[in-house]
């Protein structure tokens, strides 16, 4: 095996071995470039530099080191001119004053106090520059050969270690990021107005529920749920049925099966016994490669819903039923007898609107029938007052007019009394029991 730089070390730098053996047990528990560099301080120290950059690619400073109790050497920017091409390798001045590589930074480097510096590139395994470390002296310093290799030793093994430190924050970062989504995709599912359900692919089993979808469905994740025995883990009934819904009828397993989504709705027995009702749409979810991994159901409890569109149905209904009695009542025929006999049956409650109508209408027909007789039977009036007894008045009054004959049938007692109650001269108005009294009246007045 051929000897590292570290075996090179002249037998003279004992000194450099041992303060490289405590640079090294250092690096291993540094947190950050600043120990990191901290951790090389016994090199340092034996090289006898007043001041240590560690820089990044570009020659920006990470990290500054310098003997305990002393400032380090500010040198501003790391020169980097043709003469001076520390990314290829180390470079060595032993005078900044005489060495004409510095010549545009001799200036800057003495107003800092800066006599003599080392630059030693720092090296991936890729071989790529990832930044340099520079040691600074305070007087002109010629580096022997051992303390050349020394620094080179610690480049290399600073790099190593800079390198992984890198690696590491970039995962701890990383699991910090996706921590940071997890913790917000939670959030955000436990605050939705739905419910949601995550299945894996393949299997069914259960990888998540949310709050809502917990509450709605009375259970959470069930460890023993599969795609083949949801509908007995989470009691999944047929709507309105006492059926359990079978496996291959559930969206979700649609979904897992087809790759596809699949809406439908079903009853959810809960463990209290209650039962709600919910509508479910289910879509798979696919990976960067388009393999579904996973299958996500939305749902939302439709029970109050359905129960108040059932009594809107109903609702709904009656006032069909009951706008339809309200026409069949306004809806008053007349309809003739033969030989000039018509009848007008008036069914329902009378009103103002609906008197006027029966008037107009019976007018209307008796003079195109040419009518002598009309009759008015009241046999279908479920109630009556003084208006309604105004109103059947009023209706033979006017067929009077036009010489007709008006009789009125089916009066009940309370009608009866309300046109007592009116004070009204009856004479020559011709009132019969029934509808067939009125028909023979006419009849037998017609062979007269």
């Amino acid at each position: 095996m051929a000897p590292s730089t570290f075996d090179r070390l002249s037998p003279t730098s004992a000194s450099l071995e041992t303060a490289l053996a405590h640079v090294f047990t250092g690096l291993t528990r540094a947190a950050n470039e600043t120990e990191l560099l901290a951790a090389c301080g016994p090199f340092f120290a034996a090289v006898g530099t007043r001041g240590v950059e560690l820089l990044d690619d570009g020659g920006g400073r990470l990290a500054r080191w310098a003997p305990e109790g002393s400032v380090p050497l500010d040198a501003g920017p790391l020169p980097d001119t043709q003469d001076l091409r520390w990314r290829q390798g180390p470079v060595f001045v032993a005078d900044v004053a005489t060495d004409p590589r510095f010549s545009a930074a001799r200036t800057a480097l003495q107003a800092a106090g800066v006599a003599a510096t080392a630059i030693a590139p720092l090296r991936s395994d890729a071989l790529d520059v990832i930044g340099a470390l520079r040691l600074d002296f305070a007087q002109p310093r010629e580096l022997d050969a051992g303390d050349r290799d020394g620094l080179e030793v610690l480049a290399r093994g600073l790099a190593t270690f800079l390198v992984a430190h890198r690696h590491l924050v970039r995962q701890r970062e990383a699991l910090r990021a996706l921590e940071r989504e997890r913790s917000t995709l939670h959030t955000i599912l436990d605050h939705l107005p739905v419910g949601v359900f995550l299945a894996e692919a393949g299997t069914g089993k259960v990888l998540l529920v949310n709050n809502l979808g917990a509450q709605m469905l009375g259970r959470g994740v069930d460890p023993k749920a599969r795609a083949d025995n949801y509908q007995d883990v989470y009691q999944c009934m047929r709507v309105g049925k006492d059926e359990i819904m079978p496996a291959e009828d559930l969206p979700l397993v649609q979904t897992l099966t087809t790759g596809q989504p699949a809406q439908g709705g079903m009853d959810i027995v809960r463990p209290g016994g209650d039962r709600i009702t919910i509508e479910v749409n289910a879509a798979p979810i696919h990976d960067g490669e388009g393999a579904m991994f996973a299958a996500v159901v939305a749902f939302s409890d439709v029970t109050e819903r359905n129960r108040l569109e059932t009594e809107r149905s109903a609702y709904r209904d009656e006032l069909i039923r009951a706008q339809a009695q309200a026409l069949a009542e306004r809806s008053t025929p007349l309809v003739p007898l033969g030989d000039g006999v018509v009848a007008m049956p008036i069914v329902g409650t009378l009103d103002r609107e609906r008197a006027d109508q029966i008037v107009q209408t019976l007018l209307d027909g008796c003079a195109a029938r040419k009518a002598r007789v009309a009759i008015l039977d009241v046999t279908g009036v479920p109630h009556a007052d003084t208006a309604v007894a105004g109103a059947l008045l009023r209706a033979a009054a006017a067929v009077r007019l036009l010489g007709v004959e008006p009789i009125l049938t089916g009066i009940r007692p309370e009608v009866a009394r309300a046109l007592v109650g009116l004070d009204v001269d009856l004479k020559g108005l011709v009132t019969l029991s029934t509808l067939q009294d009125g028909i023979f009246h006419a009849a037998r007045d017609r062979r007269h």
